[in-house]
């Protein structure tokens, strides 16, 4: 298996995953973390945008990750870099007005990507 985030995301998501699911549990193993199946299960309900097209549960799922990660006041440093990022690369932060443009699996794909590089740990 490619040790690529990117590439699990993309592949957990071919598998059927959702989008926040997907992007949680392919963070959880780059990062070595246990993630529960509860946390997991969490992610049910922010899919599709928290089930209305709001926020892109992907990008919330990969600020979670964040939060797991690092102490409050980094997160919050990390988590700012994400959301700048994925605005002003996708216009948006809604799930609706992304997903209209782009497909889903290369956009988990690009966000993965970008969080690794955010985290910056190997």
């Amino acid at each position: 298996m490619n040790d690529s985030m990117s590439h699990r995301a993309i592949d957990l998501c071919q598998e059927g995953e959702n989008c926040s699911r997907a992007m949680l549990r392919a963070g959880a193993e780059k990062y070595n973390i246990t993630v529960s199946q509860e946390m997991l299960d969490s992610c049910n309900a922010i899919t599709s945008g928290f089930g209305v097209g709001c926020t892109c549960s992907a990008i919330v799922a990969g600020v979670m990750l964040i939060g797991i990660l690092f102490s409050e006041e980094e997160a919050r440093k990390k988590s700012l870099q994400f959301f700048s990022y994925s605005q002003e690369e996708f216009k948006s932060l809604d799930c609706c007005k992304i997903a209209g443009e782009e497909n889903c699996n290369n956009l988990i794909g690009r966000l993965a990507e970008v969080l690794e590089e955010i985290i910056g740990i190997d």
